[in-house]
C-alpha cells in the first residue's frame, strides 16, 4: 500500500510539475539520461517502469521530488 500511494505521489508530482528539474531528474534517472522534456509520454513510461522497479528506488525517486 506505501509503495502504491508514493508512484501516485510521483507521478503526480511529475504531472503537476513537467518544468521543474526534480521531474526531468526522476524521469532521466528512470528512463533515459538523454531526456529533454517531461510529456504525457515520458509520464505514461515513467508509470508504467515504476510498477517493475524495486523498493529502493521509489525511495530515491520520492525522496527527489519531496
Amino acid at each position: 500500500m506505501e509503495r502504491e500511494r508514493r508512484i501516485e505521489e510521483i507521478i503526480q508530482f511529475i504531472d503537476e510539475n513537467r518544468e521543474s528539474y526534480a521531474s526531468l531528474a526522476v524521469c532521466r534517472r528512470a528512463l533515459e539520461r538523454g531526456l529533454e522534456a517531461v510529456d504525457n509520454h515520458t509520464i505514461k513510461r515513467l508509470e508504467d517502469r515504476l510498477q517493475t522497479v524495486p523498493e529502493d528506488e521509489i525511495a530515491a525517486y520520492y525522496y527527489i521530488i519531496k
